[in-house]
């Protein structure tokens, strides 16, 4: 069985996607009057997308290498690991979205400041910053695992194209463009890999094919060991903080209400479960197919790694290769841009103004986010070149940094929210406790992961929860805090000097998408007989969500109208 590479067609798509991006990053500066819409969409972004943009950035080119290696090597266990995801959104939707929306915050590092104190908030930032630059830079990585056994490219010089990319639309556009393009992602994405998984299971005669034809091993999950169901539980339990604090908290309070909030959390859950059957079928028919994927790439460090561009490069036709690496720009993107926001947020909102500037404008604090976008990409692209480079795993590097700062980081930002007698330095001394033991399960003593959650979240949760018997009560901040995590929103009164954009947002989603389903049926000038009826199905799939999107109306016009004076005249001035 042949495996093909990328073709010009491909390349052709993979540049007009690029050439998207830009235009989207362009298109929402108009949006972004001040730090406000920069880093929180003033609070006006639609669940809707909200929600694919919190969805998007849960996951990235990692699923379609490290993750997807898991499922080429363990089969259904690795569906496990995003049902977790999905489980981890409930805990949102029932306690924190509301939450993290009724704080009325810029970023999570504003609502620590409050809760805790400027020692916590300040430890927390940076702290944040420098692990995550690794977390960013395994998500660049992966992408370049994936694109260089696709098209023959060298991995360093992918990484500095998608990170450049990357940074230009994100500095531009801040959290307008990070959501809107990540809802343009999510519609060439699910598509796609609807269609992948159908053609997957056409290629092996079915489900009922399917399933016998796995080896005996990836059908089961066993009760310990990797991947077994104590390391699902783990997972799960990890996850939870990391995807309830952070880029995830941020999409929480960039939409209006409590209400809204809710619903991006149910959305994301709905959405990991339907993701998790959906992304590793591909990957498991590879194993049908290539028992050995080393024998077909020998070179690379870790094959497993390259189960689903096999399965695309196998399975369509060109073009819809081209599509794919996309699809695989695009989930890397989503993840990346988020976190870009978030760290520029941070240095911008809680390190800049904080210690420097404490009068700084909305203006000069949206210069700020774009120069500090600019430099957290650029260093983020550097260790990304040197990981690949060294030749390590994807989902080792993935795993054993976002175990590390989410134990750490989550506990006492989580808890935080929902307890309030404990004292002012409760949360920095539960950070540690985590940080350090963190820090030592992962690079002294090497705990696997179930071991790292059985010791650091019950030390981490005891410090905390014991610092209550050393509470001396309130400070100013902290209810102000509580009393605003005890008021609904009221829309009308809050955001009434903050326009309403979602009719034209979702009316220029109509348009390109509808343009994507358009343009992708020229694919069948070029696909081989047999591909006609794969090309088709993903047209049509896309055409339906552009025109679907159309029909979506939100606020008064008189708001948007608004919007785009005061735009106009910041503009002008």
């Amino acid at each position: 069985m042949e495996i093909s590479r990328a073709n010009p067609t491909d390349y052709l798509v993979i540049g007009l996607y690029g050439l998207l991006m830009v235009v989207v990053g362009i298109y929402v500066m108009r949006f972004n009057r001040g730090a406000s819409e920069y880093f929180r969409g003033g609070s006006r972004i639609p669940w809707l997308v909200a929600g694919l943009s919190c969805f998007m950035s849960g996951f990235s080119a990692w699923t379609f290498t490290g993750a997807a290696g898991v499922a080429y090597r363990a089969g259904i266990a690795a569906t496990g690991l995003y049902l977790g995801n999905a489980l981890s959104f409930l805990l949102g939707y029932f306690i924190f979205a509301s939450r993290w929306r009724r704080s009325r915050i810029t970023t999570v590092m504003e609502y620590l400041s409050a809760r805790f104190n400027l020692a916590t908030h300040q430890t927390f930032s940076w702290s944040t910053i420098l692990f995550q630059l690794f977390t960013s830079a395994s998500m660049l990585y992966g992408l370049s695992v994936f694109v260089s056994s696709a098209c023959g490219f060298p991995v360093a010089w992918t990484i500095l194209i998608a990170g450049s990319l990357i940074i230009f639309y994100c500095m531009v556009g801040g959290l307008w463009a990070v959501v809107v393009t990540d809802f343009l992602q999510a519609s060439i994405l699910m598509p796609f890999c609807l269609v992948l998984v159908l053609t997957s299971l056409e290629r092996v005669g079915g489900i009922s094919s399917f399933v016998h034809a796995l080896p005996a091993e990836m059908k089961t999950i066993h009760f310990s060991g990797e991947f077994g169901w104590l390391y699902l539980a783990s997972w799960t339990i990890m996850v939870s903080f990391g995807y309830n604090t952070s880029a995830m908290a941020q999409r929480y309070f960039s939409v209006d209400d409590e209400r809204s909030a809710r619903k991006v959390a149910l959305l994301c859950c709905g959405l990991f479960t339907l993701g998790a059957f959906l992304w590793f079928i591909p990957p498991m028919v590879m194993r049908i197919l290539y028992p050995d994927l080393h024998a077909l790439w020998p070179s690379m460090a870790n094959p497993s790694e390259a189960a689903y561009a096999v399965a695309s490069l196998t399975l369509l036709p060109h073009g819809l290769i081209g599509i794919m690496l996309a699809a695989m720009f695009s989930a890397t993107m989503a993840s990346l841009s988020g976190m870009f926001n978030v760290k520029a947020a941070i240095l911008s909102k809680d390190i800049y103004q904080v210690l420097f500037r404490k009068n700084a404008g909305e203006r000069e604090l949206l210069r700020v986010g774009w120069i500090t976008t600019l430099l957290l990409g650029g260093v983020t692209t550097v260790i990304a070149v040197v990981m690949a480079l060294s030749g390590q795993s994807v989902f080792g590097v993935m795993l054993k940094f976002n175990t590390l700062i989410s134990l750490a980081y989550g506990p006492p930002a989580l808890l935080g929210l929902v307890i309030r007698r404990t004292p002012a330095w409760s949360g920095l001394a539960s950070f540690a406790t985590g940080l350090i033991l963190g820090m030592l399960g992962a690079f002294a003593y090497e705990w696997s992961l179930m071991q790292q959650v059985a010791i650091i979240i019950p030390a981490s949760f005891g410090v905390f929860l014991l610092s209550a018997f050393f509470d001396r009560g309130d400070t100013p901040a902290r209810a102000h805090l509580f009393r605003n995590l005890h008021t609904p929103i009221d829309i009308q009164s809050e955001l009434k000097d903050s326009p309403d954009f979602t009719v034209p947002v979702f009316r220029f989603l109509s348009w390109t998408i509808s343009g994507i389903g358009i343009l992708s049926l020229s694919l069948l000038f070029t696909a081989p007989a047999g591909s006609v009826s794969t090309v088709l199905w993903f047209a049509l799939l896309t055409l339906a969500v552009g025109l679907s999107l159309g029909l979506i109306r939100g606020g008064k016009k008189p708001l948007y109208e608004a919007g785009l004076a005061v735009a106009a005249e910041n503009k002008s001035s």
